[in-house]
């Protein structure tokens, strides 16, 4: 299959491709709106965002006060939830990672092993179409070639203090570096807001990593079987021995996360363990290839909204009506026997399918009430030029963990106030300069930053990728044309 969509991407390297697509084609667009959910028809554009999901406080900005598959678990699952995740679960508690070298995999087989069965790996190396980013780390480069841009930073009051509280401010990418340079380790870069275009598309890249785009491509190689969501910079200072904490949470996107200076620790726990990890939003259920759905945030195993879904699938039926029916009326004019029968039902298939379609727009259309829920709440940004900015800052988002990071340490403590967060079974793993961790979406991580050498900064980048193809007996390449991302898919061949 070929699947276009459109998106605003900076000027994109052709060289993210490479291998024989089939001869199947197919031309759907996929939007998104502000909750991760997806919206595949052009036509609801107009409440969608970007390429499949929707960013909310999750793999975008977030903020927080603190069937396929060899390797499976019993499911565990309350009177509460739904938990039907059906990919790679832990092993045992406190189980290390699997790594394997760069070297050793190709696409077809990462996407095989790790991809769809939905199993996070760390890799040793950074392949050859991203070596150009290993020269981040020399931050007179950064300053030079993006240091009049301007940035969003998170600031915390002491050194011992968490980042995660949504305390930002806005400063020259210049100013961020020279901050680091003294050793500054209240600041810390994350997260950029992003502009959408009037249809409410977000660009993949805000405007300061649009800055550095000529040093990296819009999807590597390796990643060639999904859609990329957004791409960031995670940057700051931390010299104490006990690093800086991200606090536990699951993002709604998979992610390719490279280390390029200083250390980084996860601890880390599958879908399966969800109910067990006190999210601050009240769980409904886990999809089998692991997306959460929170009350009030339902979506598609794949996170459409389930009313843009139903109006997709109206479409299509509709389009298959007049299909058959275009058909029907040249048996008719050819005189075919039984035509005039088929004729009439096909008329009547697409009076339902159009019958179909009116209701599911109809239910769109009471969701959108003429007022904009986000202005309303205060929740709707503009930038400088005028364009909407999307994946703000969010408070205390459902997806993060009421669980103190220090726990983690002991999850026997405390047992009164978390006592099923020791039912859940978490993998540990560290991931130094140079190397990547793979992580699937939904999959809870804690993560803490270590500078490494006295004065050292830590500095990561991170591809976070749309899980709309994910669980199919596919692997898929993305091209670039233009702006338009097209989709490649091959058959696996066991």
């Amino acid at each position: 299959q070929i699947i276009t969509q459109s998106s605003h991407l900076a000027q994109a390297p052709s060289s993210a491709i490479s291998h024989q697509p089939s001869s199947a084609i197919i031309h759907p667009s996929v939007c998104h709106k502000r909750e991760p959910q997806t919206n595949i028809t052009s036509h609801l554009c107009k409440k969608f965002n970007h390429t499949g999901y929707t960013m909310s406080s999750s793999s975008a900005k977030r903020s927080s006060d603190d069937p396929n598959v060899t390797d499976t678990k019993k499911s565990k699952t309350s009177s509460a939830i739904l938990n039907r995740y059906s990919g790679w679960t832990v092993p045992s508690q406190h189980y290390d990672l699997s790594t394997i070298d760069i070297r050793d995999v190709s696409p077809q087989q990462f996407y095989k092993e790790y991809i769809r069965p939905r199993r996070p790996v760390v890799i040793k190396g950074i392949p050859p179409d991203l070596s150009s980013i290993q020269s981040w780390s020399n931050l007179q480069y950064l300053d030079k070639t993006a240091g009049d841009q301007t940035v969003m930073v998170e600031r915390r009051a002491n050194a011992s203090e968490k980042y995660g509280k949504g305390n930002e401010i806005s400063i020259t990418f210049a100013h961020f570096l020279k901050l680091l340079q003294s050793g500054d380790e209240l600041h810390y870069l994350t997260t950029q807001d992003v502009q959408a275009d009037p249809d409410g598309r977000p660009d993949i890249l805000p405007p300061f990593m649009k800055a550095l785009s000529h040093d990296f491509p819009m999807q590597p190689q390796l990643m060639g079987n999904l859609i990329p969501q957004n791409i960031n910079l995670w940057m700051g200072n931390n010299n104490s021995q006990d690093g800086s904490s991200s606090g536990l949470h699951h993002d709604y996107h998979d992610n390719l996360y490279i280390v390029l200076a200083g250390r980084k620790r996860f601890r880390l726990f599958s879908p399966i363990d969800a109910q067990y990890l006190y999210t601050r939003g009240s769980l409904l259920t886990v999809h089998p290839n692991g997306r959460i759905n929170y009350i009030g945030e339902e979506t598609t195993a794949h996170g459409a909204d389930l009313g843009a879904y139903a109006a997709a699938v109206a479409a299509t039926r509709q389009k298959k009506a007049e299909e058959r029916l275009q058909e029907a009326e040249r048996r008719v004019e050819e005189g075919r026997d039984g035509a005039l029968e088929e004729l009439a039902e096909a008329e009547e298939e697409l009076e339902r399918a159009m019958d179909a379609l009116i209701d599911a727009e109809v239910d769109e259309d009471e969701d959108d009430d003429g007022y904009d829920d986000e202005a309303e709440n205060g929740d709707a940004f503009h930038g400088t030029n005028g364009c909407r900015l999307v994946d703000k800052t969010v408070k205390n988002p459902n997806n993060f963990s009421r669980v103190p990071v220090e726990l983690l340490e002991d999850i026997t403590r405390f047992q009164h106030e978390y006592p099923d967060l020791q039912k859940a079974t978490m993998a540990c793993c560290n991931v130094n300069q140079g190397e990547m961790l793979y992580l699937p979406a939904s999959w809870f991580h804690e993560v803490t930053s270590y500078s490494g050498e006295k004065g050292a900064h830590h500095l990561a980048m991170n591809y976070w990728y749309v899980v709309l193809l994910l669980l199919m007996q596919t692997f898929t390449n993305v091209v670039f044309v233009g702006n338009e991302i097209v989709i490649i898919s091959l058959a696996l061949h066991s």
